[in-house]
């Protein structure tokens, strides 16, 4: 079988991915350049199943890719669901710690307890990349068992820490182990769904960080009425949730498969359109050979230092709201248990706006940029009435703080952009982790202008959510401008994708791992 080889349409386009001219190149000379590369069949993942579906003609019925789609739902959409649910109560259990006495308990002092939530994401950026490596060479679901299954571990040993520094190097590992999930997450979407239903998928997992918040909320409620506790109430909060995430670690390694290929629960048959239906972005399934050139790609790529700035800025909210929320609402003028149920509601206000945001994106083409936009919006309008409406109108800063949980869509949303729209998995991968790097900046640096001085407003902190929002939504605008420039251009030097023959030829050139620099049939998702 003929086939795209990156080499090849290295050499025929330049070295420099960002300055390639597609206007110099030959999309049919260039994509029937190569011979058959046995180790590229070994590294892409769905090589084969998608050979026998072109060969055979194959495509894919209505019916069918709801049927198969059905089928992932069940089978692997709830594990992506608990996997991120579980991490953001591990990683946000400081929150309910923090009501308890937590801080009294390990005799902090200062900004001490700031750096609790600092360290973590310190953590998560020395395990970004090399999680995300893991993932790429080794089967998804092993990887996952066992990364899980330390987290929980790490956890549930929490409250035998009985001082800063011993808390400090918990905290850093379970950030280490954690930075899996996420990014993981990203990364599996884009394996399992076609390109239409990624961004409704990855919105319903990452709105378990809203449901996770709505249960945390209520077993930290639960245990605020524990008569005549053995030992103190907060360590209660990570014995429970440590345990739960060492339970579900076993679920992980025995029933979450590496990729469609290897899904017990679907037949050779489905296998094959499900790796058909997947291979119709143009972006391929997996590729288990890491490619430097594609890390040259990432680097000279404007999306990824765009994603990258925009993650920054949204994380600096993120980081005070994930970690200080029940403190902020506790300072608006509401008793401890009030605060717990009160941050309860904002986190269903944050799953109403991730689900019906993926709903919109799944049901209409090209709504993603100005959804991610009316989030950003509603986020800056929200934080400016948080920090500047009176003390006494404690309801309606109550409200306006709910409605900054709208953050979660323009960042989950903008992983949504990678999944649809960055081609090779190597640069995938690399592009996740340098959005991931600016994740874990913004949430070092966020906890920090949480200043106890100004207590109960803090309006330090309020107003840098106020500044990171207007950041974020200026970086998202103008990845939807470069996309469309990018999309126009590529239409006027080479004509648009309207044939089967073309789309075909796109797909193949995904399926080998090309770029979407590289691949002259890709266009962007909007």
């Amino acid at each position: 079988m003929s086939s795209p080889d990156a080499a090849s349409l290295r050499k025929s386009s330049g070295s420099d991915a960002g300055s390639y001219n597609d206007k110099e190149r030959d999309p049919e000379k260039t994509l029937h350049a190569v011979t058959d590369d046995t180790s590229s069949e070994q590294a892409n993942v769905g090589l084969h199943e998608f050979a026998v579906a072109k060969e055979s003609g194959l495509r894919v019925t209505r019916e069918e890719n709801r049927r198969i789609a059905r089928k992932i739902d069940f089978y692997i959409l709830p594990m992506l669901c608990l996997s991120q649910g579980l991490s953001f109560l591990d990683k946000t259990a400081l929150n309910y710690g923090n009501l308890y006495g937590m801080k009294a308990a390990l005799h902090l002092s200062g900004n001490q307890f700031s750096w609790f939530a600092s360290i973590f994401y310190l953590g998560y950026l020395v395990g970004n990349y090399p999680d995300g490596w893991l993932l790429q060479h080794y089967p998804s679901g092993k990887v996952l068992a066992i990364t899980t299954l330390i987290w929980g571990t790490i956890v549930i040993t929490t409250p035998a820490c009985t001082n800063f520094a011993g808390t400090m190097v918990n905290r850093f590992f379970l950030g280490l182990l954690e930075a899996i999930v996420t990014p993981g997450m990203t990364i599996l979407t884009s394996i399992w769904y076609a390109q239409n239903e990624v961004p409704f998928r990855s919105l319903i997992w990452y709105s378990f960080n809203g449901w996770s918040g709505i249960f945390g909320g209520f077993v930290a409620y639960g245990i605020g009425h524990i008569e005549n506790p053995k030992i103190d109430l907060w360590k209660y909060i990570f014995l429970i949730l440590g345990a739960m995430s060492i339970c579900f670690s076993v679920v992980l390694w025995f029933f979450f498969p590496d990729s469609p290929v290897e899904a017990r629960f679907l037949t050779q048959e489905e296998k094959v359109l499900a790796v058909k239906r997947v291979a119709e972005a143009k972006l391929g399934v997996k590729n288990k050979a890491f490619k430097w050139y594609q890390i040259q790609h990432a680097l000279v790529d404007p999306k990824t230092w765009l994603l990258f700035i925009a993650s920054i800025a949204a994380q600096i909210p993120n980081g005070i709201v994930s970690n200080f929320s029940t403190i902020i609402i506790k300072g608006m003028g509401f008793t401890t248990l009030q605060s717990t149920l009160l941050d309860a509601a904002s986190s269903g206000v944050q799953i109403a706006s991730l689900l019906c945001a993926g709903y919109v994106c799944m049901r209409f083409k090209n709504l993603r940029v100005i959804t991610m936009a009316l989030g950003n919006i509603t986020c800056i309008i929200a934080a400016a009435c948080v920090t500047y409406l009176p003390d006494d109108q404690k309801w309606n800063r109550l409200v306006a703080y709910w409605f900054t949980q709208f953050q979660s869509v323009g960042f989950s949303l903008s992983l949504v952009m990678i999944s649809n729209n960055i081609g090779g998995f190597t640069k995938k991968t690399f592009t996740i982790a340098v959005t991931f790097i600016g994740y874990c900046v913004g949430n070092i640096i966020g906890p920090h202008f949480l200043i106890d001085s100004e207590a109960p407003r803090y309006t330090t902190g309020t107003t840098a959510m106020f500044i990171g929002y207007i950041i974020k939504t200026v970086c998202h605008l103008a990845l939807g401008a470069y996309m469309l420039w990018s999309n126009i251009k590529r239409d006027r030097q080479q004509g648009r994708v309207v044939s089967e023959e073309d789309q075909l030829k796109g797909e193949e050139a995904g399926m080998h791992d090309l770029t979407e620099f590289e691949n002259p049939y890709h266009r962007y998702v909007l």
